[in-house]
């Protein structure tokens, strides 16, 4: 297990050096310090990028070095932040004030401001707003829950399709709301860290392109709220394997939606002469014609498909 830590102050104009150095010189060597926490969401609470680089050159000048970590509210705001820290990261709690197409659209903005190999961790939702509605600025009768399974489970996998490379579950531990006294919650969230650490590979694995076409049956319902695809698709090449994910290629396919959808899509070229497509997890196979699989999806469900022949 490892820690994210505040080395003692936030970058901003109240920056403190002095209590940056007296915490790396007490705890920085710990072999369970992952990297420093220098300053939430500065992007909403008005911290200039320059501001994060005066705390990031600080912090990264004292030994022993770390790893520098900063999160942001707003995807788009990646293209001023995304490169200053070590690891960026990513919070979007959309549930259920927002759609959870918003989530995955703020974490590909941030990806796309990143270069390829440089971390993006999404942090995703794992509790109600109820227990800070204020800072919601909800109406007063908007009615707030925590996430479902389901909404935790398209969440993880619409952030690695997006591009996150690390993932984190906020619970947001207060007085009102605790996450183990929430027994849908806690008890969903273990089983899909569960599978994230089963499926570890998919988590790991390269993305590809490939001249994919994809068909809704209904297309006046192919776009999400976000107006991008209803149903997230991508090609995913694993190199190391284990157990339940084989080294291959494999399909994601995940629902953004609360509605369900009929998609086709196009095989990869070497696999368009398939006689069957596996779905990962699921006692059942499709069977292509000319090069193409249709797939039923339920409202946030995900399919994985592969490995690939």
């Amino acid at each position: 297990m490892k820690v994210l830590a505040s080395p003692g102050t936030t970058a901003g104009l109240k920056f403190d050096a002095a209590r940056a150095r007296a915490a790396i010189n007490a705890v920085g060597g710990h072999p369970a310090l992952w990297a420093w926490y220098l300053v939430d969401e500065p992007d909403l609470n008005l911290i200039s990028p320059a501001q994060v680089r005066v705390a990031h050159a600080c912090v990264k000048s004292l030994c022993p070095a770390k790893p520098t970590a900063l999160v942001l509210y707003r995807g788009d705001s990646a293209q001023h932040f995304a490169n200053i820290a070590d690891i960026t990261m990513l919070d979007r709690y959309p549930i259920p004030w927002l759609p959870l197409a918003n989530f995955g659209q703020h974490v590909e903005s941030a990806r796309l401001a990143l270069p390829a190999d440089k971390p993006l961790v999404a942090v995703i939702q794992a509790f109600d707003w109820n227990t800070d509605r204020a800072s919601l600025h909800a109406e007063q009768d908007t009615p707030l829950r925590a996430p479902t399974e389901a909404e935790l489970r398209a969440m993880t996998y619409d952030a690695l399709a997006r591009g996150a490379n690390g993932l984190f579950y906020f619970a947001f531990d207060t007085s009102f709301w605790k996450i183990r006294e929430h027994p849908a919650v806690w008890d969903g969230l273990r089983r899909v860290v569960a599978e994230v650490n089963e499926r570890l590979p998919l988590f790991r694995a390269e993305q590809l392109w490939w001249p994919r076409e994809l068909k809704f049956a209904d297309p006046a319902r192919r776009f999400n709220a976000a107006l991008q695809s209803a149903v997230i698709v991508r090609l995913l090449r694993v190199r190391d394997g284990n157990g339940v994910v084989p080294a291959g290629d494999y399909i994601l396919a995940v629902n953004t939606t609360e509605q369900a959808h009929t998609l086709g899509f196009t095989l990869p070229p070497e696999n368009a002469k398939a006689d069957a497509v596996a779905v990962l997890g699921e006692t059942r196979s499709l069977a292509p014609a000319a090069g193409r699989v249709t797939d039923g999806f339920a409202p946030l469900a995900v399919h994985v498909y592969g490995p690939l022949r």
